[in-house]
């Protein structure tokens, strides 16, 4: 009974994180500064992207991309929810910003300012990734 028990706990737990992402047009921000899903494609692709050099006492980063068009399968998208900006100081892909998309056939330019708390307040460098996820909780891949 207590392994049923457990396993109820796990689906609901993994099933709850797609419903507070969807959240993201409604407030999404009590994800920031917490780290990538473990199927966020974040943990194979934002350790090889873009590198910034962070410094105190201004560790912000100022993130500047373009809302994607299509889909990964080349089609006009229809559905874009949200993007997520990532950072990794070391530790793993964190959220540093989950942004409503500007419509959801995608294709605005979107700048934001992301805060990245630094453990020894010294200069580092953080790689910084952005990801798209549709209305059906399908992140695509990051790219820098």
């Amino acid at each position: 009974m207590l392994l049923r028990s457990t396993r109820l706990r796990t689906v609901l737990i993994a099933g709850l994180l797609p419903a507070f992402l969807s959240l993201a047009g409604c407030g999404a921000s009590f994800l920031e500064g917490t780290i990538a899903p473990p199927y966020s494609s974040a943990w194979t692709k934002c350790g090889t992207t873009t590198k910034v050099r962070v410094k105190p006492p201004h560790s912000t980063v100022t993130v500047a991309y373009t809302e994607p068009t299509t889909g990964t399968d080349g089609k006009p998208l229809t559905n874009l929810a949200y993007t997520t900006i990532y950072y990794n100081a070391g530790d793993g892909p964190v959220i540093g910003k989950v942004v409503p998309a500007s419509a959801k056939t995608g294709g605005a330019a979107v700048s934001q300012v992301v805060t990245v708390p630094l453990r020894d307040q010294s200069e580092q460098e953080v790689t910084i990734c952005v990801t798209a996820t549709d209305s059906d909780e399908r992140e695509g891949p990051a790219s820098p």
